[in-house]
């Protein structure tokens, strides 16, 4: 067998060991170092995200608005929350199991990169309705519900589009990101009441104090990750609508009682 040099006098079969070595390292690291499959962050406008979430949030509050009464409700979000919470302390316990992977899959359009490794913010979500449903009148809860829905995409989309424009504060968010809360929230307040009565001053005042509340748990809550998040450490998913509806409840039964 006639084995080649090179013209430093380095075999053929060397040199070829040597890139076929190279190359099974760099698959190997590879392999150790996986790149993420999901690259979504705060910082990212992600709007598929924010439309299910959306979506999602006016479903559960026309669920308990038009579909069943506070019992059933309860029934149904509760079986959904412990379903979704069995699948996530799976997932998180299993990373490497065949569904564990297929459910990052499935979220890859929804999820964010924190999430590969803690809980979906959809087990927050479900909870925080649950709270909801729970402890407040159901003009409470149901309007709660929908500050997160509404709300808390849109203080994030004009965070993220129009914040350089405005202060930012340490947790990442910024004045315009709260405005924008603020607005979307009363909105949604206005357009609630008036289907049952015509447009007041109090409605007004109503709606403002809604959007305040709404954008002001926002604005203070949020999971400590991505060198974003806080003041206060809770998955604004929880915080948003049990949050806003403590004070929302609180101020009605104060000064508004006749919407509660």
């Amino acid at each position: 067998m006639v084995v080649g040099t090179t013209g430093s006098g380095t075999s053929v079969r060397e040199v070829n060991g040597d890139s076929n070595m190279r190359r099974r390292e760099k698959s190997r690291a590879g392999e150790a170092s996986p790149k993420p499959i999901i690259v979504n962050t705060r910082k990212t406008l992600h709007l598929v995200r924010k439309v299910f979430h959306a979506l999602a949030g006016a479903a559960f509050a026309a669920i308990y608005e038009f579909v069943l009464d506070r019992e059933r409700s309860l029934i149904l979000f509760g079986v959904l929350f412990a379903l979704l919470g069995l699948g996530e302390t799976l997932r998180l316990l299993l990373p490497q199991w065949y569904l564990s992977r297929l459910a990052l899959k499935v979220m890859r359009g929804f999820a964010r990169t924190y999430e590969v490794k803690h809980a979906s913010g959809m087990v927050f979500f479900l909870a925080g309705v649950i709270i909801c449903i729970s402890l407040y009148p159901k003009r409470v809860a149901v309007l709660s519900i929908l500050y997160l829905a509404v709300g808390d995409p849109c203080a994030s989309t004009a965070g993220i589009m129009y914040g350089h424009l405005s202060t930012r504060f340490s947790n990442g968010k910024t004045a315009v990101g709260f405005m924008g809360g603020v607005v979307s929230c009363a909105v949604v307040t206005v357009a609630f009441y008036s289907r049952e009565m015509a447009v007041s001053r109090d409605l007004l005042a109503v709606s403002v104090i809604g959007g305040l509340c709404g954008a002001t748990t926002e604005l203070l809550c949020g999971r400590k990750v991505e060198n974003s998040g806080g003041p206060i450490d809770l998955d604004d998913n929880l915080a948003v609508p049990a949050g806003s509806g403590l004070l929302l409840y609180a101020a009605l039964a104060l000064f508004y009682p006749a919407f509660l």
